[in-house]
């Protein structure tokens, strides 16, 4: 055997061995215990080629030939073990691993054994070849030979198999690795067959064996530039494209040249506001300044359409200290965060408001019954009886009020806690309409405001807590009077229309502003919030109302302009 012969054969041994010890220490390898065989299969099949190249006859090399099918048989079926397990993630069945680790090695190593019997598997044409270059051996290849390739054959398919079903069905991610799993497993095929059908020898030997080299030095490379079967490394090619949040790499000029497809999707939902963003928007005027400054600005959110994104920027390089190759830059999607921010905000400016406006609302009446009792109990003999029932009056007046705002404290409360009750009977509505206006006549009466009640000549019987829909009633006509002038007329009217029972106030007060619906029916709102306003309130009648409303499957509305006056209209579903 010439020396490069014997340098390669001991090289490749070599890099087997160090590769088996390499794959030993990742234990994240799937299949790692059939990776590590095939390396066995693999030196013992690359010694019995080294072993017959330095045989000086062809009774020495066919001995060396017939050993040497332990390692050929083993070696394909370790490798399609592996390839099962690792691309598939389920170990190989028992059955199969008997069968192709034991049962079909000892069947060809039996062929191979007694050719010398039968001259099945290597013929007695079998001879020395000398025509100038380095001799080898012909081989007479017998017909038991062609169905042990067969068999070989059948299994190299199988892993073909598994490796192509691999690439169709596995992720961008891991796509690259199963490719060059398939490339791996398809070069000894091809390899074999210029052997079988071209006699294509390499250094006097079958080139199959070094083929199956090379494929495990490709995966030793692999392993080495952490790239391939490294759990974490796919891990990491996982992250990139599964995750939700865009990511851009761009080049060290700042163009992007990739992105995962989270940002491909962002890109393509509107190219024209794409294009302004990357360019001339938020992120392109932030890639801008990394580019210039090799850092982010301070300040690094950004809006993209209806979404917030927090930007940060990582560096790519070949280390610490080398050349700077661009960047890779991250969106972190911050829209809930910034709307809890925002909710959070509108909470606290709520809660502000409401304690600026229930204080004023007890400091009021408060001071009103404090003052009045104060003048009673001090026993001042200057004091009429008039003088007396008048601050009577004020003190009942304004202990109402407190009242009222009490219970719209503790309704408010209780809406949101669910253990807001209503008992639902049938009832007249035109009873609590009727009931609701008298009780409106005897607020603010210095106003003088007059009502009108025009009523249904039927009945109007729904099912409903007739208590709560007084309260829906009291608030709006509470609201009328309290946005009227004085001498003004509030006009009260209850009928039917398309099977609902609806009610209407309407006032000429100053009007609503359009668009204010939101704020008109939301808890702690007044649409005058000036230190300068004539009306008061604690901004939860309206509020309250349109709960009550819709837990009777009803509607609270209101129709209105500023300086022509408001029409509430309270529909609800008539009793069958």
């Amino acid at each position: 055997m010439s020396l490069p012969a014997v340098q390669l054969v001991i090289l490749t041994v070599l890099l087997v061995v160090a590769l088996g010890f390499w794959v030993q220490s990742h234990s994240s390898l799937p299949g790692k215990h059939w990776y590590l065989l095939s390396n066995v299969a693999m030196v013992w099949w690359l010694v019995a080629v080294g072993l017959e190249l330095s045989a000086q006859s062809v009774g020495c090399a066919i001995r060396i030939a017939q050993g040497a099918w332990i390692g050929i048989v083993l070696l394909p079926t370790f490798w399609a073990f592996f390839l099962y397990e690792y691309a598939l993630g389920v170990k190989v069945p028992r059955l199969i691993v008997r069968c192709g680790v034991f049962c079909a090695p000892a069947l060809i190593l039996f062929a191979a054994l007694t050719s010398g019997w039968h001259h099945a598997f290597y013929g007695p044409n079998t001879q020395f070849v000398t025509d100038g270059g380095a001799p080898y051996v012909y081989y007479d290849h017998g017909p038991l030979f062609f169905v042990a390739v067969g068999y070989l054959y059948l299994v190299l398919m199988a892993a073909i198999v598994i490796t192509g079903r691999a690439v169709l069905t596995s992720t961008p991610a891991v796509r690259s690795f199963f490719l060059k799993l398939f490339a791996g497993t398809s070069i000894p095929v091809a390899v074999n067959l210029s052997y079988l059908i071209g006699d294509f020898y390499f250094l006097g030997s079958d080139p199959t064996s070094f083929s199956f080299a090379f494929s495990l030095i490709l995966v030793a490379w692999l392993i080495a530039d952490n790239r391939w079967i490294d759990v974490n490394a796919i891990a990491r090619e996982l992250l990139f494209y599964n995750s939700t949040d865009p990511v851009f790499v761009l080049n060290r000029l700042g163009k992007v040249i990739e992105t995962n497809p989270a940002a491909a999707d962002l890109l393509t939902q509107d190219d024209a506001s794409a294009r302004t963003q990357l360019e001339d928007g938020a992120l392109g005027q932030l890639i801008t300044h990394l580019v210039h400054h090799n850092t982010l600005p301070d300040v690094t959110d950004i809006q993209w359409g209806m979404r917030h994104f927090a930007v940060r920027a990582h560096v790519i390089s070949l280390g610490e200290g080398q050349k700077k190759l661009g960047w890779a830059v991250a969106l972190l999607d911050v829209t809930t965060q910034k709307i809890a921010a925002q909710k959070a905000i509108a909470a606290e400016q709520m809660q502000s408001q409401f304690l600026a406006t229930v204080s004023h609302e007890l400091r009021t009446p408060l001071t009103v019954i404090n003052g009045s009792l104060g003048l009673l109990a001090s026993g001042n003999p200057n004091l009429t009886d008039t003088q007396r029932d008048h601050l009577m009056d004020r003190a009942i007046c304004n202990t109402a009020s407190l009242t009222k705002l009490v219970n719209d404290l503790i309704d408010t409360q209780s809406l949101r806690n669910a253990a807001f009750s209503m008992q639902f009977v049938e009832c007249d509505l035109i009873a609590i309409v009727s009931t609701a206006t008298e009780n409106a006549e005897s607020l603010q009466p210095e106003k003088n405001i007059t009502f009108t009640c025009t009523v249904d000549e039927k009945p109007l019987m729904v099912r409903a807590d007739s208590d709560r829909l007084g309260q829906v009633l009291g608030n709006v006509l509470s609201n009328a009077v309290k946005f009227s002038k004085p001498g003004d007329a509030v006009a009260v009217t209850a009928g039917r229309a398309d099977g609902n029972a609806v009610i209407t106030v309407t006032d000429p007060g100053c009007g609503i502003p359009p668009n204010s619906e939101t704020k008109v029916f939301a808890p702690f709102s007044q649409l005058d919030a000036s230190d300068t306003k004539t009306a008061y309130g604690s901004g939860l009648g309206l509020h309250i109302s349109r709960q009550i409303m819709d837990r009777h499957g009803g509607s609270i509305r209101y129709v209105s302009a500023p300086g022509v006056g408001t029409t509430f209209t309270i529909a609800l579903p008539l009793a069958a």
